[in-house]
């Protein structure tokens, strides 16, 4: 083997090609966490990270469809958010943005948590339980008609 980088065919080897990938995968990684002007309210995936307040009362779940003692993630058009249910017939419903940079929540062992940088919400309160987090999130107001969560 004369040239360590090249195969007997003129190919990159699959130790450069690996190496060279995973430098690439970390240059990403990398500014995904960084912030600056021309990508604020965005994600990493290009999609809006805003909090968005319901304009008009928007049906966004089943009632049944919230586990007691934990959460659903429910979109109605460009509206996104984290209904809870923490004890029986009480629901509350949160913004489903992180206030730490953005990243969409997920429900992940009965407490809201980002998985961006390991922020923990509350789902009786959206208070922060852990993580960079600097707030709590929003909360929305909550009526359940009909077995129907709406939500403004």
């Amino acid at each position: 083997m004369e040239n360590e980088k090249t195969t007997e065919t003129g190919a990159v080897s699959r130790r450069l090609a690996l190496g060279g990938a995973g430098v690439g995968v970390a240059g990403v990684t990398l500014t995904a966490c960084g912030s600056n002007d021309s990508d604020a309210g965005k994600s990493a995936e290009g999609g809006l990270t805003e909090a968005k307040k319901p304009s008009a009362p928007t049906d966004i779940a089943a009632a049944a469809d919230v586990p007691v003692g934990s959460a659903l993630k429910a979109t109605s058009g460009d509206l996104s958010v984290m209904v809870t249910q923490p004890s029986e017939g009480k629901f509350k419903a949160f913004s489903s943005v992180c206030t730490h940079q953005g990243c969409q929540l997920n429900v992940q062992n009965k407490n809201l948590a980002c998985p961006c940088h390991a922020s923990q919400f509350s789902i009786e309160d959206g208070s922060v339980k852990g993580g960079p987090a600097p707030e709590p999130l929003p909360e929305y107001a909550v009526e359940v008609k009909n077995g129907r969560i709406i939500v403004s």
